[in-house]
């Protein structure tokens, strides 16, 4: 059987997309058999995982003059798709060629920008999200991240719940391995990060609430001398909100935004902080939340309904909206060794039980659905 898969987004900066896609195909190698061959497409330029040399993985780097998302899939990929004689197509990303193709899979991770597309300021945002509908409609199975994320694609796409298959993320076992003290020392002194500190990884864009969390972080300080030491630091691709953030913080020295980073500094800085704080309005699954309970850390995470779902009873849930109640707790947790322990343990536990060989055998099982 030949799979072809949009390899895309393992290409530059890899955001959450791309680690889901590089752990997924790495795990399916390791369960399909010597007969399956993966074709993988880029654009640009093919990154140096060592799963790509896999003698059952061919690569294509297809290219065209203009850098665009619709043109490229639309125009050159299936072209590409039917010269290579591929089984089963797999886009990761939200979006197939614009003209459906036989045995098509789709992945959603969310759709965050159907629900609320005021956070979106893209200036063919309509196109862009008739063009994400279009792909949901035409695509034989569409894969997502959670029961939440799937109730919302039903309702907003009015699509066959039947064509919608769940299968949860996985965690990289090196996020539940003990790492040197050192290495996170280096990693500190690289962001300038000193002291005692609360942690948030994910873009910086305005569905994740982080306007909250920094009048929160600025009222924990000015009410608590004991916290006048304590740090905030932001980590992630700026999405079009730190200009606002840096005008509500002004010249304070104790947020640290440090952008995107790359994969060999996230585990350090999940390691040497105090807690984790994740207070998204929206999301489809939360992975940074999985990350942080694997590391060991207490979690403050939003009561929506899909951090529920996904996180149970293993993290300590607030109002995002409720400034006040996001203070509390996070002093709650910066001071209570007991609470702090008891979420560190549960979390752990219940990271532990997400595997990346579990998501990829579900996934395999659909691929070879088309053999």
């Amino acid at each position: 059987m030949k799979i072809g898969i949009d390899c895309r987004c393992l290409e530059g900066e890899k955001t959450g997309v791309g680690v889901y896609l590089s752990n997924l195909i790495q795990h399916v190698l390791e369960l399909a058999n010597q007969s399956s061959t993966f074709i993988c497409y880029f654009e640009e330029q093919i990154p140096p995982l060592p799963w790509l040399e896999d003698s059952r993985v061919e690569k294509r780097v297809v290219r065209i003059p203009i850098k665009n998302n619709f043109l490229w899939s639309t125009l050159c990929l299936p072209f590409k798709l039917m010269k290579d004689n591929v089984d089963v197509f797999h886009a990761p990303s939200y979006t197939t060629p614009f003209l459906k193709i036989k045995n098509t899979i789709v992945t959603i991770h969310d759709i965050s920008y159907a629900v609320n597309p005021e956070w979106y300021s893209y200036k063919s945002d309509f196109i862009r999200r008739y063009y994400y509908y279009k792909s949901a409609r035409n695509a034989d199975i569409i894969l997502t991240v959670s029961e939440f994320s799937k109730a919302e694609i039903v309702k907003y796409y009015r699509i066959n719940p039947d064509k919608i298959r769940v299968i949860y993320h996985g965690i990289n076992r090196s996020f539940l391995e003990d790492i040197d003290v050192n290495n996170i020392t280096t990693v500190l002194n690289k962001y300038n990060i000193k002291g005692d500190y609360i942690l948030s990884i994910g873009s910086l864009h305005p569905r994740r609430n982080l306007g909250r969390l920094i009048e929160a972080f600025i009222k924990l300080k000015n009410e608590n001398k004991d916290c006048h030491q304590l740090k905030l630091v932001l980590v992630g691709k700026d999405e079009g909100s730190s200009k606002q953030l840096l005008s509500l913080c002004g010249t304070r020295n104790d947020l640290v935004i440090t952008g995107y980073i790359p994969e060999k500094d996230i585990i350090p800085l999940y390691r040497g902080a105090k807690c984790f704080a994740f207070l998204s309005f929206y999301e489809g699954f939360g992975f940074p939340i999985l990350e942080a309970m694997a590391c060991g850390l207490p979690t403050l995470i939003s009561d929506i309904q899909v951090f529920k779902e996904i996180f149970k009873d293993n993290s300590l849930f607030v109002n995002p909206y409720n400034v006040d109640e996001i203070k509390n707790n996070m002093f709650r947790i910066l001071t209570n060794e007991g609470l702090q322990k008891d979420l560190s343990n549960k979390g752990k536990r219940h990271a532990s039980s997400f595997m990346w060989k579990t998501t990829a055998k579900k996934t395999l099982d659909i691929y070879n659905c088309f053999s």
